[in-house]
């Protein structure tokens, strides 16, 4: 038996299926920027803080990601550790040095990126083998036979025509009277 909440969702598991791909992304790119701006401004940027924040957050997302939309978790994942990442990286000049910067702390913080994003992977492929368990069937063309597909099509076999009307004496010709 499940318990469902006024919401709908169980007691007790994470809302996943309620994201979509660009929920995900935005998601996982505002925690960052939120992550990034904590660490930089309470524990003047250490990596290992971010690293762990953006780790979980990569999980949080594609644990909440809409089934459909499984693949965004893992393409949102390394957009989102870079755009947090602005805040961390330092670099305090004109544009250009803070390209640098942010280009020289992804690739110091590439494990982080790397594990971070493997997680992201790991949670959707899980999750994606998950919705498809075997023993279970999902109704369509392919598996229905051919009533299914064209059910599906919205096409369905038409009864045969009424047969025409049999005329006494050779199909379409009017029959003959007897002379006389």
């Amino acid at each position: 038996a499940r318990c469902r909440s006024a919401g709908g969702a169980r007691r007790g598991a994470p809302p996943g299926g309620r994201l979509t791909g660009l929920g995900c992304g935005l998601l996982a790119t505002g925690a960052m920027l939120l992550a990034g701006g904590l660490d930089a401004l309470l524990l003047d940027g250490r990596p290992a803080v971010y690293g762990i924040s953006f780790v979980l957050v990569s999980a949080v997302c594609a644990l909440w990601v809409r089934p459909a939309d499984l693949a965004a978790a893992p393409i949102a994942a390394p957009i989102a550790f870079t755009a947090g990442l602005l805040f961390v990286s330092g670099g305090s000049g004109g544009p250009a040095e803070r390209l640098v910067e942010l280009v020289t702390a992804l690739a110091v913080h590439a494990g982080w990126l790397y594990g971070g994003t493997l997680t992201a992977v790991a949670v959707a492929v899980a999750r994606g083998r998950a919705g498809r368990r075997p023993g279970t069937r999902r109704a369509g063309p392919r598996r229905a036979g051919r009533a299914g597909a064209r059910r599906a099509a919205g096409t369905r076999k038409r009864p045969p025509a009424p047969a025409a009307p049999a005329h006494a004496e050779g199909g379409d010709r009017p029959a003959r009277q007897p002379a006389g």
